[in-house]
Parts: structure tokens; C-alpha cells; sequence
């Protein structure tokens, strides 16, 4: 996927771009992870429930990379100089 992230990005802006999607994606599910996991072991009483949050987070994975290769595929590659 760290592949596939750079590659998508125009060469212009694939810095920014790769770190701006990565810091967020690193702020999002792991910054709020620990909240998150205590959130839902305090609600449901099950010690196990974090794992629904790793999941949801699996999820999100592999919508993002099923979109960006579906996108790839209908779009000409872009040619820089």
C-alpha cells in the first residue's frame, strides 16, 4: 500500500501528499486507538471488543486500496517530463 500511496501522488506533490495521508492515517487510528479500545471494553464488558475498532480499521484499508486500484485501472496513467 506504501507503494501504491506514492505512486498515485503526481510527482509535484508526492511528498507532501504520501505524508500529509500517512500522518493522518497514523493520528486517526492510532492516536485515538487506545480511547477507542477503552471506550468499548467499558461498553460492551468484553475484553476482546478492541478488536471490532482493528477491524473497522481493516476495513477502511481495504476500501481505500480497492478504490485506488479501481481508479487506477479507469484512468490514463499520467505522463510528467
Amino acid at each position: 500500500m506504501v507503494v501504491t500511496l506514492t505512486e498515485v501522488m503526481p510527482p509535484a506533490v508526492r511528498t507532501a501528499g504520501f505524508s500529509l495521508a500517512y500522518s493522518l492515517a497514523t493520528a486517526l487510528f492510532g492516536g485515538f486507538t487506545p480511547a477507542v479500545s477503552t471506550y468499548l471494553i467499558h461498553a460492551t464488558g468484553n475484553k476482546a471488543a478492541p478488536g471490532l475498532w482493528l477491524m473497522f480499521a481493516a476495513a477502511c484499508g481495504l476500501v481505500a486500496t480497492l478504490i485506488i486500484f479501481r481508479v487506477r485501472r479507469t484512468q490514463p496513467a499520467l505522463r510528467t517530463a
